[in-house]
């Protein structure tokens, strides 16, 4: 009775999360610019063998947005797309199978790693805190979910390790880190934390063995390299050159950005969508808790150390888009339950395991403070998760789509269409269009993110364009107020926060 009670409490859980992932596809959340770029390379993959992104001048082999969100997101997307046709709600229900099995491997990792009680607590939080988490990122055809799976999937191998001894196991997680890192070129942190942890367990924990670490650092960065091999034989020794140039220029404005004006905002930020608060405490703790030679004690480190990277990394380094913090949070809280439990515990409210119900570091905590931080993180959860499902429930209207449609009713094929607007692409893959380059996309990044001047006179007008999209991306950016302000264009209709235009002059 309790076994079944037990399977059935599984696939209500399983249902809850499907019907969390599909209800109100593909209108919730709105397609946005990102997206459009990762669907861009599945959409040319199947329709012309192509690696690429697309615009009226040709195929733009390998452009940055396909090695940012590389093969690991946008194969299976091809895939789909080839057996069920093109579509966003085809990518994105595939996108679901991800977002399941991301809950399903974080509750699994934790439940080893930690406790039951602890896991559990810790799915709860990754479901429903920060307001930009797994209920947003695991909805959206993007590579941060799918490259939080095979991350995970890395850490039960590396459990599997430790557990077996067995090399095949280094050779599994090593090659999972491997497809995780060029699938989201952010994770290249993964690469100095496994070598410290290498060290670590060679002169402490003594849990892995040089073999296996070098087997697992060598497979994860020798995935990069073949990577790097494949980009140089779809672009070709003539253009490899150009193409390092362009993605380190790109490098420079986002994943190494270095500009002290960033900090602030991104420290902000975690303190305001609470990192602080879910993140923070447990870290700490499971921190202390490593040092100890525990069986998964060398695990715990490992995402310790993680952890703390990529959120030096987020603050001091990066360009600071929001969703560059989603993994160090999305990990994260799985201490979270590690805290929580531990918090009942301090207060004998829940028996401890062993001994006295003490933090890890055993001082003396005032009651008052633990109370009101798992009254605020509580609260906190409760508030935001209701809220995410309130959105998914309550969808916006689908302007992309009513947008795409007229165009696909009042347009031709062959006329060519200005846009800066990627995710309209997917809803029209027949029609046409000429796209800003992606250096174009950086020095806007530099204008907005860092305050620096964009003084470049943008030109479409080479490309003959008869009609202007005027959609969220290229307002939110400037990129045709000055055409539009001299009169190049006469509006035809606009829905919701895209304008269509009519190109009667060219730029003077």
């Amino acid at each position: 009775m309790v076994v079944k009670l037990r399977q059935y409490i599984v696939w209500i859980g399983i249902g809850a999360l499907i019907f969390l992932g599909t209800f109100h596809q593909p209108y919730y959340p709105t397609t946005w610019f990102d997206e459009g770029l990762v669907l861009q390379g599945a959409i040319n993959l199947v329709q012309h063998g192509q690696y690429a992104m697309r615009s009226v001048e040709g195929f733009r082999v390998l452009d940055q947005p396909l090695t940012a969100n590389g093969p690991g997101v946008v194969l299976p997307i091809t895939a789909v797309f080839a057996v069920f046709g093109i579509g966003l709600l085809q990518a994105r229900l595939i996108m679901v199978v991800y977002f399941v099995l991301v809950v399903i491997l974080f509750y699994r990792v934790a439940t080893i790693v930690f406790e039951k009680k602890i896991a559990f607590v810790s799915t709860l939080a990754l479901l429903a805190v920060p307001d930009e988490g797994l209920l947003l990122y695991g909805r959206q055809a993007l590579g941060n979910v799918p490259a939080l799976v095979y991350f995970l999937v890395g850490c039960y191998f590396l459990i599997l390790l430790i557990e077996r001894k067995k090399n095949k196991f280094a050779v599994a997680a090593g090659l999972f880190w491997g497809v995780t890192l060029v699938t989201k070129s952010q994770y290249w942190v993964i690469l100095p934390v496994l070598v410290v942890i290498g060290f670590l367990d060679l002169v402490y924990y003594k849990q892995v063995g040089l073999k296996s670490g070098l087997i697992m650092i060598g497979l994860t960065l020798g995935s990069l390299v073949l990577w790097q091999f494949v980009q140089y034989l779809l672009i070709g020794s003539e253009n490899y050159g150009q193409y390092v140039e362009s993605v380190r220029s790109s490098a420079k404005e986002t994943v190494f950005a270095f500009r002290t004006i960033r900090i602030p905002g991104n420290v902000w930020y975690l303190v305001r969508s609470g990192y602080v608060l879910f993140v923070i405490p447990g870290l700490l703790i499971a921190a202390w808790d490593s040092i100890r030679r525990s069986t998964y004690s060398l695990v715990q480190a490992f995402l310790v150390l993680f952890v703390v990277a990529w959120s030096l990394w987020y603050v001091f380094v990066s360009v600071g888009w929001h969703r560059y913090a989603f993994e160090p949070y999305s990990i994260g809280l799985i201490f979270f339950g590690l805290f929580f439990i531990r918090a009942f515990q301090y207060l004998n409210l829940i028996p401890a395991n062993k001994g006295p119900a003490r933090f890890s570091w055993q001082i003396y905590i005032p009651e008052f403070v633990i109370v009101l931080l798992l009254f605020l993180s509580t609260l906190w959860g409760i508030t935001v998760g209701l809220n995410q499902i309130q959105r998914i429930i309550f969808a916006p209207e689908p302007y992309p789509q009513q947008f795409a449609n007229y165009l696909q009713t009042h347009i031709g094929p062959g006329e060519v269409i200005e846009s800066w607007e990627w995710e309209i692409d997917a809803l029209t893959p027949d029609l046409t269009y000429h796209h800003p380059t992606n250096d174009l996309v950086d020095r806007k990044t530099a204008e907005l993110q860092f305050e620096e001047d964009f003084n470049e006179k943008y030109d479409f007008f080479v490309f003959n364009p008869s009609y202007l999209i005027d959609g969220p991306f290229s307002k939110w950016t400037d990129m045709y107020k000055d055409p539009l302000a001299d009169g190049c264009c006469v509006a035809v209709t606009a829905v919701g926060e895209y304008t269509l235009y009519k190109v009667v002059k060219p730029m003077q």
